[in-house]
This record gives C-alpha cells, structure tokens and sequence, in this order.
C-alpha cells in the first residue's frame, strides 16, 4: 500500500468509538492495560474494506504548540495547512482490502508502545496507543470512528508531553471509495 493510503487507513481503522469523543489525556496505557500484537490485531481484522480506487483526506483540526518552547507566532496555522490534505487517490489491493490490518500495526513491535482498548464492530472502530520516546517523551493518542466497506471516518486526539516536542493535535481523516478499478497510485 502505499504511504497516502497507509497513512489514511491506518489511522482511520486503527481507532474510535461511535459517540465516544476521543480523549489523549486518559495518558499512558498500564501494563496491565495493554493488548498483545495479537489482540489488537484481531480486533482490526473484522474490518473489510472493498478493492480499487479510494479517495481521502486528512484534515488537521486543531494543533497546540503553547508548551512548545521557542515556537514562532503563526506557527500553529501554518502546521495546519502542511499537514492537511485536500484529497488523496490511492489503490488498494483485494489483499490490503481483505485484511486491512496485516501491515498496520508494524510498529506494535516497538517496545516502547503500548495498545489498548482496540474494538471494531458493528460499524465503528477504536483504540488507544501510548509511545515512550526519546529524552522522556510520551506520545498518547485516542482514535474513534466509523467504517463501512466503501468509507471511513476516524477522528483522533494525540498529545505529546515530557519533552521538547511537548504539543497537541487534533485530527480527521476520511475516504470513501470511488471505483473499482485502479487509475492512480500515489
């Protein structure tokens, strides 16, 4: 797949709750708390999606840089509008639309992460993941959305504290197919 789709995919089937607002500050996931490779895994594929032509968008919402030491005025806006997307065309293969799941979660075997509350069904999708990072950073992200075999919604909420990087954002991503044969990848 590639990285548009990737990009889209994985974060609008990774999480989400249908009237769940999804909310970052729950803060690290415990141990005892977390869902194996596996588990999460399981929870992802119940999710089919249909093959061909897909179209999506990635909008950012909201981003705050005020723990952000030395972030320039204006810098908030401008982050918005590089990292939104008007529309994105990508393919997806019979096998990524049959299971969307299987190179999702790749990063699932970095130790530093953990997964938790992962559940697709009955048309919604969510989750939570919280990363360590380097210097004592802590990445923590809640997602909540819906799916169908030919659209998708995910709404997420991601903050990152502990460190210099120390911001927040709050994002949408959505696509929905538009034919089954291929005319573009990117």
């Amino acid at each position: 797949m590639r990285t548009a789709a990737t990009i889209m995919i994985a974060a609008t089937i990774m999480l989400a709750a249908c009237d769940n607002t999804p909310d970052a500050t729950k803060g690290e996931i415990a141990a005892t708390d977390a869902m194996s490779k596996d588990e999460v895994k399981a929870a992802v594929d119940k999710v089919k999606l249909k093959p061909g032509q897909w179209e999506g968008r990635f909008t950012v919402q909201d981003i705050d840089l005020s723990n952000m030491p030395g972030a320039p005025a204006g810098m908030e806006e401008q982050m918005k509008r590089m990292m939104s997307h008007a529309s994105v065309t990508y393919c997806v293969t019979p096998e990524e639309a049959a299971n969307p799941g299987a190179d999702m979660f790749s990063g699932q075997d970095n130790k530093n992460c953990k997964f938790a509350d992962f559940a697709a069904t009955g048309g919604t999708v969510k989750g939570r993941v919280s990363c360590k990072g380097d210097g004592g950073s802590v990445m923590n992200a809640a997602m909540s959305g819906s799916y169908a075999p030919d659209s998708y919604t995910m709404d997420m909420d991601m903050k990152m504290e502990g460190g210099p990087q120390a911001m927040a954002m709050k994002a949408r991503s959505e696509g929905k197919w538009i034919g089954a044969e291929c005319t573009a990848e990117q």
